[in-house]
């Protein structure tokens, strides 16, 4: 099937779309050996988009043609390839219709925030091409201290595959493409059965660019076929964003694990702390924010949050208030709601065995969680909110990373305890301040989280937080064009006239 074809299906919304094959050393393939996964659903309609069809074959012929591509790359300029990005720049704008269309049919965004999206993944690619004559230097910082004014050169770790979530496919795309192609780094794509529309986008970019054939291909497929894929020795780099679950089946493979450079991200126990004089509005909006955005499914999506005792009756009636005011309902139309649907069935019924769990724990269940009706066979709930008084280590519920529109508050009388509370978690990725800055500035030297945020929702304004997250939701440190620091090796090159002194007066051995 065409490319052009493919987008008059998708913008008539012709579903499902006959499959248009894995883009391979700059070609669109399939093999009719191919088994069916579980397709792409829309999750506004709970209706088929593509059915993917995927082989061994296929994944090898990827990794075959990335190998191989290898030498072309590295024979690159870093000025050449980082002038690539500067031409995806511009065909990301050029498709930026299509992009946001996708990202409201398969991702489930509203109109609001797939713009959103959009903008501050072309704002990565800004970021980059700004300090384009400092990438270099910036990368090898840390060996440049132990050895300073020497020579140093970037040499390319190898292979690298990367899984693109539904939830960030753009933003993954960007900021793992642009740091493969500043390490000289050949790459395989491997967008999740909930992101084709978003992949065959990015496979079509890819063509665009011109690339030295084979550096980047995108095979579709899921986590199992990832998880897969990795037996191959060949891969020095795994890059995986989504589930704890499969974070760390991947750390338990020693097959994964050894040799390889990986770079695991998973959600994070992410809270809010809101100091006794925020402004309640403010901070309920933020809260919420944090809570809703891409329905609760980010890794920096808001799960809890801590108020001043004196403040909870207060806070509780404005976020009752706005909740019961959101709009709620399909992402793929003329609608824009603020909260569109969960990404499928399964993600319905994890959501309501929480609300169990919630309702039996809670103090106080200010908002049941329940399936929204929209008139459509979407997958929509309505967010819960739940009040607990006590914090509970061995709760299941109230540690786990949720994933899901839910909202566990709790009331503390000094902010010690509410400090306390959000560092004690194995998923610390992002912990949010809503107050006066000079005042709330001042818990900074306590907080365990790597991105702290003052006045800002959990999710930012941006696709990603600047620093990767700790423990059990990450496995390493950098974020954005950072990633090329672990896609690569510092190469030493000594050549000194003092050394060569020092050796000539060694004593002389008769």
């Amino acid at each position: 099937m065409r490319f052009e074809a493919f987008l008059q299906a998708m913008r008539s919304r012709s579903f499902p779309i006959q499959f248009p094959g894995h883009y391979i050393a700059g070609e669109w393939v399939n093999d009719p050996r191919s088994e069916a996964l579980p397709g792409s659903f829309n999750p506004s309609r709970g209706e088929p988009i593509v059915k993917v069809l995927l082989s061994k074959k296929i994944v090898e012929n990827s990794l075959d043609a990335a190998e191989q591509s290898q030498k072309e790359l590295v024979a690159r300029t870093l000025d050449q390839r980082v002038e690539y990005l500067a031409r995806l720049r511009q065909v990301v704008t050029d498709y930026q219709t299509e992009i946001v269309d996708a990202l409201r049919i398969e991702a489930g965004k509203p109109l609001w925030e797939a713009e959103a999206d959009f903008h501050s993944s072309v704002g990565q690619l800004d970021d980059i091409l700004a300090q384009r004559g400092r990438i270099k230097e910036a990368i090898l910082g840390p060996v440049q201290l132990a050895w300073p004014k020497k020579e140093f050169n970037l040499q390319a770790n190898g292979l690298t595959v990367a899984f693109l979530p539904f939830s960030t496919s753009l933003g993954t795309f960007i900021q793992c493409l642009s740091g493969a192609l500043v390490a000289a780094s050949p790459i395989v794509f491997m967008p999740s059965s909930h992101a084709v529309l978003c992949g065959v986008l990015f496979a079509h970019f890819i063509e665009k660019l011109e690339l030295p054939r084979g550096s980047v291909n995108v095979i579709f497929g899921n986590y199992q076929a990832f998880a897969k894929m990795l037996a191959d020795r060949r891969i020095q780099a795994v890059i995986y964003s989504g589930s704890r679950e499969h974070c760390d089946a991947i750390r338990r493979d020693q097959v994964s694990v050894l040799g390889r450079q990986l770079l695991l991200q998973s959600g994070g126990k992410n809270g809010v702390i809101v100091h006794k004089d925020a402004d309640i509005k403010s901070a309920v909006r933020c809260v919420l924010y944090g809570a809703t955005k891409n329905a609760g499914q980010l890794n920096t999506s808001t799960s809890r949050v801590f108020i001043p005792v004196e403040m909870i009756e207060e806070f509780k009636r404005e976020m009752v208030r706005l909740v019961r005011a959101l709009m709620i309902g399909p992402t793929d139309g003329d609608q824009n709601p603020h909260l569109g649907p969960l990404y499928a069935q399964k993600a319905v019924d994890k959501f309501l065995r929480y609300q169990t769990m919630a309702k039996r724990e809670a103090s106080d269940t200010w908002v049941w969680g329940k399936v929204q009706s929209t008139g459509t066979a979407g997958y929509f709930v309505t967010p819960g909110v739940h009040y607990l008084e006590d914090l509970e280590a061995t709760s299941s519920y109230q540690t786990n990373v949720l994933m899901c529109p839910d909202l566990v508050v709790h009331s503390y009388t000094n902010v010690d305890q509410a400090i306390a509370a959000a560092n004690n978690t194995e998923a610390a990725l992002v912990t949010s301040l809503i107050g006066p800055p000079a005042a709330v500035r001042r818990w900074l030297p306590e907080l365990h989280a790597p991105n702290i945020l003052v006045n800002l929702p959990t999710v930012g304004v941006d696709v990603y937080p600047p620093v990767a997250g700790r423990k059990l939701c990450g496995d390493f440190r950098v974020n954005g064009l950072g990633i090329a620091f672990l896609l690569t090796y510092p190469q030493s090159c000594l050549e000194s006239s003092v050394e060569e002194q020092k050796l000539a007066t060694w004593p002389t051995i008769d």
